[in-house]
Order: structure tokens, then C-alpha cells, then sequence
């Protein structure tokens, strides 16, 4: 498993962390880490578009505290999807780990 992609997107920006390529499917964990000194909210999202639709949010507004840390695993994703990711600060880090295969 490797580093995918990472960031740390701007207060209450959507942001697309991570795109499968063309002609492969991807198996990824997902960790978001409030490196601030006060609660943050973080919204992840799965979505081949450009933004995310309501239905696509898998985390919505999940309570991060100051140092605190919010991991999901095995999420299967194909070709052209995305990983969005969303946070009410700008101090939460989101890194993508994962393993790409050809599709």
C-alpha cells in the first residue's frame, strides 16, 4: 500500500484528493487529522462528476477534536471516481493510502 494523494483543503472548500486512473480500479483508506487547536467538521465524498451530489457523501460534518483522527478502509473505487473531501477549517490534513490495479 502506498501514498496516493494528500492535502490540506482550505476552510469549507470541496476538494478532489484523489482520481483513479484511466483503466484501473483502486482499494483505499482514507485519514483525515485536525491539526488545529479547535474542533473541525469533515465531509467525504465518492463521485466520477466534478462535484459531489447529496447523495454521494459518505461522512457528513464528522467531529474531528484538536489532534483527533478519522480513518475509513477499503473503499473500492473504479476508474475516473473521485475522493472529495470537505472540512469547516483549514487546519484538518486528508492523505489517501491505497493500492491501484489494473481494471
Amino acid at each position: 500500500m502506498s501514498l496516493l494523494a494528500s492535502t490540506r483543503p482550505a476552510a469549507a472548500a470541496t476538494v478532489a484528493v484523489y482520481t483513479v486512473p484511466t483503466q484501473r480500479r483502486a482499494t483505499i483508506n482514507i485519514n483525515c487529522c485536525n491539526v488545529g487547536a479547535s474542533s473541525a467538521r469533515v465531509r467525504l465524498a465518492v463521485s466520477a462528476d466534478a462535484t459531489p451530489a447529496d447523495a454521494q457523501w459518505i461522512e457528513w460534518d464528522a467531529a474531528l477534536d484538536p489532534s483527533g483522527v478519522l480513518e475509513r478502509t477499503g473503499i473500492v473505487l473504479s476508474a475516473g471516481q473521485k475522493l472529495f473531501a470537505r472540512s469547516d477549517t483549514g487546519a484538518v490534513n486528508v492523505a489517501v493510502w491505497g493500492i491501484e490495479e489494473i481494471a
